[in-house]
């Protein structure tokens, strides 16, 4: 056999060490809020971490970070992220954008002290505050660390800041809702033979693709609460978030995210022509009702194919009409005379419309299934019905216990999911919001880390038994989340 060329592993080797870096980092990062310093839990990550530092000082002399905009870049060569990394390096970017740290240099070996003296430094530092790196750089001249340097993180004029969290989430909750007076606006526009606001419908999803961008928890929230009301509409605009939450994991580029939300929002849009009274029927759908069904995605396709003013998107947006309930394996409908490759937006937008359609109740549909249901059929059907490895991206993703979930806990609480943990190791251990029952009504309690553990057995302080129908309770879970 022919000797493989050793250029190969050196190419890819900045990816493979900053990746390493910045997955043991984050985590012991993340420790610093749970356990002190003297936590044995604090010593395993710092260890850990520490292994990775003075390995890649020992064969590369130094170990420099840096981050810009939401690139990051490892000894001057930029980092090509994987998709299951996706979570990690998105959530500690977070973390740095926070704190306003851009970059980060070790240049020669450190002892876990002084690694341990960065991390709580970094951990309890004023969120969005400027001048974090100076207050982090003296605190480690005082403290004789040399060999550990900070930086400051960059913006740029073009990018939409929206640090605080309670700012986010309001901006991410009026997106969501003009998403939905958009796609109104859009199917009454049809309807009347209206020209269309195409301006207003491409900056909307722009919106969309930026929140999606700061930070997607809230989107996908709202995107997994079981809405009752408009489901058609509600329905176009969940899809078109799984759609551009899905299309960042797997690396596709921002002026694309926004063209795949549009194509996620309008793939239904052939529905505008079916009869109300077979779209809304309760009951069995007849041999002709259901081919009239099978129709929407040829109807949708030829819509958007006479509508001039899309312009660029329109072929985007065929395929999301077009492509939705073609199956991996091209079975499904509409029936083919040939072999076609699906597209990415097609594969993409097929998933995101089978998992939302099934988590959501409709008419013939008023007991939706669970989540964990859902994602263990679409596993099954990987390679048949769905594109296997975006599938896997989807389910990492949304995670095993998805954001709005009711859980019960094994300590009899009762509470919602209100965070997915980025390390997929971690995805049963989510946070949760706790709720107890008090004059006739549910109402929030305090959030807490099922990754905690007990400072002396060192066992979870808290593990989810089993998930909670809200119907049962009575209870509207938008209330808590919205």
């Amino acid at each position: 056999m022919p000797e493989e060329k050793p250029t190969l592993d050196h190419e890819h080797l900045p990816t493979k060490l900053g990746t390493e870096f910045i997955i043991k980092f984050h985590r012991l990062l993340k420790g610093t809020t749970i356990y002190d310093r003297k936590n044995v839990i604090i010593g395993r990550l710092t260890q850990e971490c520490l292994g990775v530092i003075n390995g890649i000082i020992q064969s590369e002399g130094n170990l420099f970070l840096k981050i810009v905009r939401d690139n990051f870049f490892f000894n001057n060569i930029r980092i090509i992220v994987r998709a299951d990394n996706y979570p990690i390096f998105k959530a500690f970017w977070q973390e740095m954008r926070k704190r306003w740290i851009g970059d980060i240099e070790f240049s020669e070996e450190v002892n876990g002290e002084h690694l341990k003296d960065l991390v709580y430094l970094l951990s309890g530092v004023e969120e969005n505050n400027e001048s974090n790196y100076l207050y982090v750089k003296k605190q480690l001249e005082y403290r004789g660390i040399e060999s550990i340097q900070v930086g400051k993180l960059e913006f740029f004029k073009d990018e939409d800041i929206y640090i605080d969290s309670e700012d986010q989430k309001k901006y991410s909750k009026e997106v969501y809702f003009k998403s939905i007076g958009l796609v109104k606006e859009v199917v009454e526009s049809i309807n009347n033979q209206k020209a269309l606001n195409i301006r207003k419908a491409k900056r909307l999803m722009q919106n969309v693709v930026n929140a999606i961008m700061q930070d997607d928890s809230t989107l996908l929230g709202l995107a997994n609460i079981k809405n009752y009301d408009d489901y058609t509409f509600n329905h176009s605009v969940n899809v078109a978030i799984y759609a551009i939450a899905l299309g960042q994991r797997i690396g596709v580029p921002k002026k694309r995210l926004s063209h795949l939300g549009m194509a996620g929002l309008f793939h239904d849009m052939g529905k505008t022509r079916i009869p109300k009274e077979i779209l809304n029927k309760t009951g069995k759908l007849t041999p002709e009702e259901w081919a009239m069904m099978r129709s929407h995605p040829v109807i949708g396709t030829e819509l958007i194919m006479r509508m001039k003013e899309w312009g660029e998107l329109s072929t985007r947006m065929i395929q999301g009409a077009f492509e939705h309930h073609l199956r991996y394996d091209l079975t499904g409908y509409p029936r083919l005379t040939r072999k076609i490759k699906i597209t990415l937006f097609g594969r993409i937008i097929a998933i995101a419309d089978f998992y939302d359609a099934l988590v959501r109740p409709r008419v013939y549909n008023r007991f939706p299934y669970v989540s964990e249901k859902i994602l263990g059929i679409m596993l099954e059907r990987s390679g048949k019905d769905f594109d296997p490895a975006i599938v896997k991206v989807f389910i990492n993703m949304i995670g095993i216990y998805p954001l709005g979930t009711l859980v019960l806990l094994n300590t009899n609480e009762m509470g919602l999911v209100t965070q997915i943990q980025e390390d997929t190791e971690l995805i049963d251990r989510p946070k949760v919001c706790l709720l107890y029952y008090g004059d006739g009504e549910y109402r929030k309690g305090k959030v807490v880390d099922l990754r905690e553990t007990d400072q002396v057995t060192g066992d979870f302080k808290r593990s989810i038994v089993k998930t909670l129908d809200p119907n049962e309770y009575n209870m509207n879970v938008a209330e808590f989340l919205i």
